[in-house]
């Protein structure tokens, strides 16, 4: 709950004459807003959502953050009228966080750092209260509605920071002012802002930047880059993985299909979900709740439930299929780590693969594409479906290493010839960025090779 002079003091307004009211929320969406909620207009290249005032007062919502000038006065709302919307929400967001005690845990990286906000969230929910982004709302919308959504009661946020374009890390850590940091890893993604792997490193390095001095930092092992320039910034950093270079490393650890584990000390921590890119995440996560003070069996407690979110490497059963659907999320790392985990741990079992395109990769998209094509042929794949990007690559007889691949554009195009040369018996890669709309497919996988009734 937020009240009218706290909006005020945030944005830079001056007082009201007015009795300050009360807000019992925030939206930015004008088809969810609920009675009694704050409404913030915020617009794009095409529209502005104070177009849609009369709907939001209709709803029952009190009052509205709208650009200046689009104040309606015949509507019965409060307004804060402000140069820019989506700025005043990240400001008003940064006031209700430095009023907070909350310890807040800021979570980036290329790849895996929903997954890792999850597991971190479960851990710490051992020793104290948390809250924690829903989904993976990390963008200068979606953080900023998390922190405001907080309830005042928790004792850890744990916030998923997001970055697609130059400088949106340091701004949306500005907004969050985390007292301790996580970097997953670093590699391939969003390079159509970045321009490369080095642009990458240091957009995600600005989390540790402005992580509290006194906090901790935590980050992957791989790549060796990470490691090394998150130590260069924060000699205390702690490196989590497998390796010998790591600070935080398991006595022991094994992955299989559909769990992973490791034992430190006298503790063994298992985790309900398989392939060893989700051993990496729990170890980050147990590092960051350990140095937090949570006892790790306590740790070992939480992450027993942790299961995938969405579409994120969850293993499904259809009928005698396995099938792995992790379509919400694609860049040639988290491609590497999925065609991994079908090879590496279902050993004689055929394998096929669902792929589609691998967004804002910019001038490096028909290599990736390409890389990733040819590491499928050499992984054992024995049939795949190359759709969006991967279908304008051209593969010479020997780059396919005997694996069938069936070229389509559009994905409804390959999946008659795809579905046609399953035995039923597979394990099924399904695999693209959350643009190609994958989910379509396994949707056709469970009617046409689940069980019936």
């Amino acid at each position: 709950m937020i009240d009218s002079r706290t909006i005020r003091d945030a944005l830079g307004l001056e007082p009201s004459s007015e009795p300050a009211g009360r807000y019992v929320g925030i939206s930015t969406d004008s088809r969810e807003i609920g009675r009694g909620e704050l409404f913030v207009a915020l617009r794009g290249e095409r529209h502005d959502a104070a177009d849609y005032l009369a709907q939001v007062a209709a709803r029952g919502a009190r009052g509205a953050i709208v650009t200046v000038g689009r104040e309606d006065p015949e509507l019965p709302l409060e307004y804060f009228g402000v140069p820019d919307p989506l700025a005043a929400l990240g400001a008003l967001a940064s006031a209700v966080r430095r009023a907070s005690t909350a310890r807040v845990v800021g979570i980036t990286g290329s790849s895996g750092k929903t997954t890792v906000k999850e597991m971190v969230a479960l851990a710490l929910a051992e020793g104290g209260r948390v809250h924690r982004t829903a989904g993976n709302q990390n963008s200068q919308v979606g953080l900023p509605l998390t922190i405001l959504r907080a309830p005042p009661a928790a004792d850890f946020w744990v916030l998923e920071i997001g970055a697609s374009e130059l400088g949106e890390i340091a701004r949306l850590s500005e907004i969050a002012a985390p007292d301790d940091g996580l970097i997953t890893t670093v590699g391939p993604a969003h390079l159509e802002a970045f321009g490369d792997e080095a642009g990458v490193l240091a957009e995600k390095l600005d989390l540790a930047r402005r992580t509290s001095r006194e906090g901790l930092l935590v980050v992957g092992e791989l790549p060796p880059a990470l490691a090394e320039a998150a130590r260069s910034i924060r000699p205390d950093a702690v490196v989590a993985g497998r390796g010998a270079g790591a600070d935080y490393r398991p006595d022991t650890s094994r992955v299989e299909a559909d769990r992973v584990e490791f034992v430190r000390g006298d503790v063994r921590v298992e985790v309900p979900v398989g392939g060893e890119h989700h051993l990496r995440d729990a170890l980050l996560a147990a590092a960051m709740a350990e140095g937090l003070g949570v006892p790790l069996p306590d740790i070992a407690r939480g992450l027993a439930g942790y299961h995938p979110l969405g579409l994120r490497g969850a293993v499904r059963q259809v009928g005698g299929l396995t099938v792995i659907a992790d379509c919400y999320n694609a860049n040639p790392e988290s491609f590497r780590a999925a065609i991994a985990q079908c090879r590496d741990l279902y050993p004689g079992r055929r394998l096929a693969a669902f792929v589609g395109s691998m967004l804002e990769l910019g001038g490096h998209e028909a290599k990736a594409h390409d890389d990733i094509a040819r590491l499928l042929a050499s992984s054992g794949f024995a049939l795949v479906a190359a759709t969006g990007a991967f279908a304008r690559r051209e593969l010479r007889a020997a780059d396919t290493n005997g694996t069938r691949f069936i070229v389509a554009e559009e994905p409804d195009d390959a999946w008659d010839r795809f579905a046609g040369d399953l035995r039923g018996d597979e394990v099924v890669l399904v695999k693209a960025s959350r643009g190609a709309h994958l989910e379509r497919v396994l949707d056709r996988i469970d009617r046409e090779f689940g069980e019936p009734g």
